[in-house]
């Protein structure tokens, strides 16, 4: 296996990123991406990155706008920047020389809930896997927060025009996996997605799991059913 390190321009700002090459030639890839106030470096992006290229699938983690190795302030972080960032990253993978055009998204927390709408609104993604995903954020403070953020009120209105309750209901090919014992997303929300996505779907629940599947067995059984899916259907 290899890596590549990767740039895109989102709204004039450079975004940086990781590509987890395998030996195959021209692998399905996934891109994934990371929550609200989390980096493509995170442990548990690392070790997705290294399962699935070892397995045959490429795997693109990557920086949004303001985290990580990324240009921009977190401050002004927007559900619809971050699907710009994605959108990004997407249009860089399908013309990739080393990289077939069967591309999947993995998403963890709003990383997820950005990866429903760019499922929705591209053809092109061929499966999903969301991890503690919310179906909406509800446009005031308090919903996903960890802590007391550093967010403009512009996050807050923007969020108010997304619902991946509705967004989801094109969609088919949907892995959802949730912590039963989420503290900041309740596994009612991971309930709903699955109830509106279409066939075919799943909806794992992780017996007393949180929302950053910290508990390695939980994670390492989310990565596993992850490759699964996507090797199944990319």
């Amino acid at each position: 296996m290899a890596i590549e390190f990767i740039r895109a321009i989102s709204e004039g700002k450079r975004i940086y990123g990781i590509l987890h090459l395998p030996r195959d030639l021209a692998p399905p890839c996934v891109i994934a991406s990371h929550g609200l106030f989390s980096s493509k470096d995170s442990d548990k992006f690392v070790e997705i990155g290294e399962f699935f290229s070892a397995r045959g699938i490429a795997l693109i983690r990557y920086d949004h706008q303001g985290c990580g190795e990324s240009e921009g302030d977190i401050s002004e972080t927007t559900t619809s920047s971050r699907i710009k960032d994605l959108e990004a990253m997407f249009e860089l993978a399908i013309n990739h020389p080393l990289l077939s055009d069967s591309i999947g998204l993995l998403g963890s927390s709003m990383g997820g809930f950005i990866s429903v709408f760019k499922g929705a609104a591209d053809p092109r993604v061929k499966a999903l896997a969301l991890w503690a995903t919310p179906s909406y954020l509800g446009g005031k403070r308090g919903v996903i927060d960890e802590e007391t953020p550093p967010l403009r009120e512009a996050f807050y209105q923007d969020s108010k025009q997304y619902d991946t309750r509705q967004a989801i209901k094109g969609l088919g090919n949907c892995l959802i996996l949730h912590g039963e014992a989420d503290e900041l997303v309740p596994l009612s929300q991971a309930e709903e997605l699955y109830k509106s996505a279409r066939s075919p779907k799943h909806l794992e629940v992780f017996k007393g799991g949180d929302h950053r599947f910290i508990d390695p067995h939980h994670r390492q059984r989310a990565i596993e059913m992850s490759l699964e899916w996507f090797q199944r259907y990319l």
